[in-house]
């Protein structure tokens, strides 16, 4: 099919939970005509006797893992094109293998959050949904989850891309299923001004679709609180709708956390799920993408914040180095990754939280920006915190990286300076760590 991926990705665990993800996989390579790859990452476990021996079994274990998935595919009619066993982080090696087969779609399932939170294949599939730069097709467990009858694409109210409309409508038809795009508005105004400007907006959109793909989605546009909307339209068919959003990476550093709707929706959907990357604006792709040239519009200073008294301290002084080169500011705050992984609290509830506390944080940094006459943009990306600083300052090629670090006791420096130090020992650029004392004075900036 023309725009459909040429290679798909499937990433196995070997476990029920990848069950659907496979048939999806085999299905939506079959429909668009694409080479279907399938890859299982194994890790060893550290053990100060028997490591080698250790090491071999679990190798091999992996190995019999990825052939039964594909004696499996086969068995079912399925062609696959190539296997691979990598060792490793699951998240970082499934996105090094979609890069290295060039695959346009990675297919991952996933058992799904509830009240005791996710368990492994969660992590993984939430992972990629956030680090991935090719699109991730996320396929929850249970009997009534694939195939899905519609296909619904997020647009303008969400973090929507001309990709993931594109895409969602690309699989929509490879799979005989319909397309609805959606746009929500608040609640609707008098006369409903704000609804038809929504629908003559989806309508374009829709036309722009049917061009590219051959297919036109039915336009939706509704009102009311925009998570609330998109699980009640799951409400309305036996079967799970493929819901299909966008989002915007920085490069390695992974998406951009421009709401918590997406978020949201990845903890509490029963369906299948697609996210689809586009490159930032400000990234190096975005600006290559844009203008033909992938050098940075101008100057450029990142500060990172957690929101702690000192982080906004350095964010005062990123404002006032900023204001003097001239640059702007980007101001960043990490989801911590360990955080999420591993919190007893529903997933879903929890990042909306650590969201709330990054645009708080952003916020006071933002705040002195504008009274130091200086253009800033908030960063919200989910990630460890230490490498996706790097990460981050690589993507947006800003010359200089401030952040605070407390000059505290030896157990409270491990806990807080930490990252500053790692970003000291690895960074490529100036460097600038704002100290603190618990006193609350100032401290002497480095």
């Amino acid at each position: 099919m023309k725009g459909f991926p040429e290679k798909v990705l499937l990433a196995t665990d070997g476990l029920e939970s990848t069950a659907l993800a496979a048939r999806a996989a085999v299905d939506l390579a079959r429909g668009g005509g694409a080479e279907l790859h399938v890859v299982h990452v194994w890790h060893t476990v550290p053990s100060p006797h028997y490591e080698d021996f250790i090491r071999s079994g679990l190798k091999d274990v992996g190995r019999e893992t990825l052939d039964e998935q594909v004696r499996t595919i086969e068995e079912e009619g399925g062609t696959v094109a190539g296997s691979h066993l990598r060792e490793g982080r699951a998240v970082e090696e499934i996105v090094g293998q979609a890069q290295e087969t060039g695959a346009g779609l990675v297919v991952v399932g996933s058992r799904g959050m509830g009240r005791l939170g996710r368990l492994v294949m969660g992590s993984v599939s939430t992972g990629l949904a956030h680090r991935s730069p090719c699109p991730v097709l996320i396929v929850r467990e249970g009997d009534q989850a694939w195939p899905p009858e519609r296909v619904v694409v997020g647009y303008g109210s969400f973090e929507d891309t001309e990709r993931a409309g594109l895409l969602g409508t690309r699989l929509g038809r490879a799979l005989g299923a319909g397309v609805d795009l959606v746009g929500v508005v608040g609640d609707a105004d008098e006369g409903g001004t704000k609804l038809r400007e929504m629908e003559r907006e989806l309508e374009a959109r829709a036309a722009e679709i049917e061009s590219a793909v051959g297919l036109r989605p039915r336009v939706r546009p509704l009102a009311g609180d925009r998570r609330r909307v998109i699980l009640d339209l799951q409400a309305e068919v036996e079967k799970p709708m493929l819901l299909s959003f966008g989002s915007k990476v920085l490069g390695k550093a992974g998406r951009v956390m421009v709401g918590e709707v997406l978020d949201r929706v990845l903890a509490e959907t029963r369906g299948p799920i697609l996210v689809t990357s586009e490159p930032h604006p400000a990234s190096r792709a975005g600006v290559l993408e844009r203008a033909g040239t992938g050098a940075p519009e101008g100057p450029a200073v990142l500060v990172a914040t957690d929101g702690s008294e000192v982080s906004v301290r350095a964010g005062e002084y990123a404002a006032r180095l900023a204001s003097g080169l001239g640059a702007k500011l980007f101001v960043l705050y990490v989801v911590d990754e360990h955080l999420t992984f591993h919190s007893g609290i529903h997933y879903g509830q929890f990042v909306e939280m650590l969201s709330e506390d990054g645009r708080e944080a952003t916020a006071k940094v933002q705040a002195l920006a504008e009274g130091a006459g200086v253009e800033s943009e908030e960063l919200v990306v989910f990630g460890r915190p230490e490498r996706t600083i790097l990460e981050v300052a690589e993507e947006l090629g800003t010359d200089t990286i401030v952040l605070g670090a407390e000059g505290m006791s030896k157990m409270e420096h491990a806990l807080v300076g930490s990252v500053s130090e790692e970003v000291l020992r690895h960074a490529n650029r100036t460097v600038l760590v704002v100290g603190g004392h618990p006193e609350g004075k100032p401290g002497p900036e480095k």
